[in-house]
């Protein structure tokens, strides 16, 4: 299970993952080429992801270039296109003019199974991780059931998955959903010590209901 040095370095993979996303938007605008058809499918998958990381590194800035593409850093990369962002293309005669980054997730009403179940399984697995014999049923009745909680399974579910993105095993749309209902005082400074209390208080809580049954 995740220990803190692992949550510090999904922290910011996903920091810089993030931050290429979105030089890459930029730089489209004068230069659309670098979001083609071709390339943002090469982009959208974890082993060519890498691979065109590695031979655009001449273009990069310097703290994007000197990052390894491979591995956990190309498998959050990508995994923005299956969460929510995708490329749109718009050309001319023929001729690529604009390549951007748009969300394309929907901005509806979420969707509560999803993130429930999602949620549950986190909360299950970290219980596991320390030995707490807890249920997927009971691990459901505390994600639904204490809204003190609420906040750290959150934050917990958030980190789990981002953790499975990196090895390539993420659920897709139900991430995005996740991190619109993390507060956005919570989400635009996250650190590892707010994700550690989170996942203390999961764990007490755990524990406590374990004990009680």
């Amino acid at each position: 299970m995740l220990g803190y040095p692992d949550i510090a370095e999904l922290l910011t993979l996903q920091a810089r993952a993030y931050e290429l996303l979105m030089w890459l938007d930029r730089a489209s605008v004068d230069n659309p080429g670098l979001l083609s058809v071709d390339a943002a499918t090469r982009l959208a998958r974890p082993g060519t992801a890498a691979a065109w990381v590695a031979e655009h590194r001449a273009e990069l800035p310097a703290e994007l270039a000197a990052l390894d593409p491979h591995g956990p850093f190309a498998n959050l990369l990508s995994s923005f296109f299956s969460t929510s962002f995708r490329v749109e293309h718009l050309e001319f005669d023929n001729r690529l003019v604009s390549a951007r980054i748009v969300l394309y997730a929907a901005e509806g009403p979420t969707d509560r199974t999803a993130l429930g179940r999602t949620q549950a399984l986190a909360v299950k697995h970290l219980a596991a991780s320390q030995r707490l014999p807890m249920t997927e049923a009971q691990a459901r009745d505390l994600v639904r059931g204490r809204r003190e909680l609420r906040d750290a399974v959150l934050l917990w579910t958030y980190v789990w998955e981002l953790d499975r993105r990196a090895r390539n095993k993420g659920k897709g749309p139900v991430v995005h959903q996740i991190w619109r209902s993390i507060p956005w005082e919570r989400k635009r400074a996250l650190t590892v010590d707010q994700v550690w209390a989170a996942r203390q208080q999961l764990l007490d809580a755990a524990r406590e209901l374990v004990s009680a049954t």
